[in-house]
């Protein structure tokens, strides 16, 4: 029996998975640094303050997911999301905006584990910041879109919708509360909780029933003010310009208190209920609910795991490089095998070397075991005839090769 196990909702990350994770993380580095972003890292941990006044004390992550700590009387958490904590550097180091940023790094929630869902989840997000023009909610979006196509993703499609600003959903609020006061009842527990502490979150409801009065309420999409509504509208232009296909969903909100205005997701067919990749939306308020300037904002994020679900097996790439086995047959022969490695490593080839007092049956199963396309023998005939001999581990077959002939013949294999 195993006397230790990971903790439930997480994952021992290896291999193949873990080399397209990285593939993911490195293309998106290459992608926003050419589209001007620039990369930053914010602590794991931060202070749990910095989450109840950004998220909003009556979110769920807030209220149920949080992975929290005390040190020296002080309360922290494992960072739930990023923007707030990007948000906060940029105060605490004074960095000069407007600025474009991403961030790649793991996330914590006590959320129930599911396929594509865990409690320690890697995030890739974006934050623009200083910039309030409706060009940009668009170009938000676009970004999110290429990025989907550069590492193969396909069937996702696009939803969008406005909740509007503070003028706007106190005077909707009010609305609702008329259009649900004989409904009440018939709502479930949390929407009936949702609603006054956090009342749009009840759109996000998943009880059938309650989704079928909200089917008839009045959205806030129909009732912005002029500035938000003229906002949503040239929103909706710039992306049609940039040939963006989208559905407007009225019930679309998000999870987190700071969102304003525009809120997005993009999502892929195929993944049942957690069908989402990327989230996001404008947050013009949270900067200054931070201790900042108000300061316009707009970002996303996106859930790795979950879009790998989505993706074929060999997607994104990887390239395969060839992979060597140096076979030495003998200690006084070592130091020449030692170059050899370097030589094949030097090139971009995978090498590893045996060990030189085993017998050459025991270095072949070696190589076998740890997949090696060719084997390179070297021992004391290879020596004096100056050669080496080479072995293709999936044929079988064998041959002779002059030292002096190494380079080329390692041009052709790699």
């Amino acid at each position: 029996m195993i006397k230790y196990q990971r903790p439930r909702g997480t994952r021992d990350i290896f291999g193949t998975e873990l080399e397209r994770i990285e593939l993911i993380n490195q293309k998106a580095r290459n992608f926003f640094k050419l589209n001007g972003f620039l990369e930053i890292k914010t602590p794991t941990f931060e202070s749990i303050e910095l989450f109840v006044r950004s998220i909003g004390e009556h979110t769920d992550i807030v209220e149920k997911e949080m992975y929290t700590f005390e040190h020296d009387k002080k309360l922290f958490v494992l960072r739930p999301e990023g923007t707030a904590s990007v948000l906060r550097a940029i105060l605490e180091n004074n960095i000069n905006l407007p600025g474009r940023f991403l961030y790649v790094g793991w996330m914590f929630r006590k959320e129930k584990p599911q396929k594509g869902r865990y409690r320690e989840f890697l995030q890739i997000g974006i934050e623009l910041i200083g910039e309030s023009a409706p060009f940009y909610d668009a170009e938000c979006i676009n970004l999110a879109r290429t990025f989907l196509n550069t590492v193969g993703a396909k069937n996702f499609f696009i939803e969008l919708n406005s909740i509007g600003c503070s003028k706007c959903r106190q005077e909707y609020k009010k609305m609702l509360s008329d259009f649900l006061k004989s409904k009440t009842d018939n709502l479930c527990v949390d929407c009936q909780r949702r609603f006054e502490k956090n009342f749009l979150r009840i759109f996000d409801c998943k009880n059938d029933n309650c989704q079928k009065i909200y089917d008839e309420t009045p959205k806030i999409t129909d009732n912005l003010c002029p500035d938000c509504q003229a906002h949503y509208l040239k929103t909706k232009e710039f992306l049609k310009k940039m040939e963006i296909e989208f559905t407007e969903n009225k019930k679309l909100v998000r999870g987190l208190d700071y969102y304003t205005r525009t809120v997005f997701e993009l999502k892929l067919k195929g993944l049942g209920a957690q069908d989402t990749i990327v989230a996001g939306g404008r947050y013009d308020l949270l900067m200054k609910e931070l201790g900042g300037n108000e300061t316009p904002c707009i970002g996303w994020a996106m859930g790795v795991e979950r879009m790998l679900l989505a993706l074929p097996e060999n997607m994104p790439e990887i390239k395969e490089n060839k992979r060597f086995f140096i076979a030495v047959m003998g200690e006084d022969l070592f130091d020449d095998g030692l170059k050899l490695r370097d030589i094949i490593i030097n090139r971009g080839g995978i090498c590893i070397i045996g060990n030189p007092l085993d017998k050459i049956k025991s270095q072949l199963k070696d190589a076998n075991h740890y997949r090696a396309d060719y084997v390179i023998i070297y021992g004391e005939d290879e020596a004096k005839e100056g050669v080496y001999t080479i072995k293709h581990m999936l044929s079988g077959e064998q041959k002779e090769i002059l030292k002096k002939d190494l380079d080329n013949y390692l041009n052709i294999l790699m």
